[in-house]
């Protein structure tokens, strides 16, 4: 019989090989089910997606082409279909292979389900922002009924599911405890025959407590490794908006010091006018010219005025 692994310490080391062949055949038919039951789960939350929506005619909005939700839920649809593939993969990495052997293959794998998932996620809050607006606004999108209306509701809603799903599946405590028993067998090899030169029963449990602690030491570090680096590329981001910031700052200063070229040079010709019209008008005072220049404006406007209506 297979002994149940939820803790590592409950695997010894003299069944550790047999206690492997048995965990991978259960794994792999648990695996299949695993998948079949997905698959069953992806077809029935993505019935919406085929059936939701017609195709009316909206002045608003136009037809089914012109709606923006139906542009969203498509892209949408595609999106949950690469969560359930990259879901699969993950999966499969996990439960059919050694992950502390195959440890790039596994966070390649981690870090794909997640960039999907994210994906996904942002393009159903775009859908939901469509859903909300009819629905706060009825008699502005009256050519929806109320049964059109609900399928969008439900596509949210099922896609949030399924979101939630990959979630849960990739922090599930069955790919954690699968991830132990790999790092703990991996600990046992580096170590020869698992014993660390054990000769009797506390000795050999102290050396199943250093095993174990080695394991749960090593996912440890491959978790900081990974919110390292997820930090570093959000701080490449960061990095590549500043630059973008700064040359945008750039171009505007650039616009600012034209502009202010450019009000020289029309105060420069603005006080040549001025200058030109006092010795026509044989006066330097300011408020005289200033009058003068309204007053003229003033019946250019009127005779506007006049000649038009």
């Amino acid at each position: 019989m297979l002994k149940r692994y939820s803790t590592v310490s409950d695997i010894s080391e003299t069944d550790a090989s047999s206690s492997r062949r048995d965990f991978d055949s259960v794994s792999v038919a648990s695996n299949r089910r695993r998948y079949k039951g997905h698959k069953r789960l992806s077809s029935d939350l993505s019935e919406p997606l085929t059936t939701a929506g017609t195709s009316v005619v909206d002045e608003s909005l136009g037809s089914e082409a012109g709606d923006p939700y139906f542009v969203f839920r498509n892209d949408l649809q595609r999106k949950l279909e690469l969560v359930d593939e990259s879901l699969a993969e993950f999966l499969r990495i996990v439960h059919e292979t050694d992950t502390a052997v195959n440890i790039h293959e596994f966070k390649d794998a981690k870090k794909q389900l997640k960039r999907q998932i994210k994906n996904a996620e942002s393009t159903l809050k775009d859908v939901s922002i469509t859903v909300q607006a009819v629905e706060n606004d009825r008699n502005k999108f009256s050519h929806i009924d109320d049964s059109q209306l609900f399928d969008r509701k439900a596509l949210v809603d099922t896609s949030r599911g399924r979101i939630q799903h990959a979630k849960d599946e990739l922090n599930s405590e069955s790919v954690k405890n699968k991830q132990l028993y790999d790092e703990r067998n991996k600990a046992v090899r580096r170590s020869g025959d698992g014993l660390l030169g054990a000769t009797n029963d506390e000795e050999r449990q102290n050396t199943s407590f250093i095993m174990d602690n080695q394991a749960q030491t090593s996912l440890l570090m491959q978790e900081q490794d990974e919110t390292l680096d997820e930090l570093g590329e959000v701080v490449a981001r960061v990095g590549e908006m500043a630059g973008a910031i700064s040359e945008e700052i750039g171009h505007q200063n650039k616009m600012l010091d034209e502009l202010d070229e450019d009000m020289t040079n029309v105060e420069e010709e603005l006080g040549m006018v001025m200058g030109n019209l006092a010795k026509l008008l044989k006066t330097k005072n300011k408020g005289q010219l200033r009058t003068i220049v309204c007053l003229s404006l003033t019946v250019v406007v009127l005779f506007v005025l006049v000649l038009y209506f």
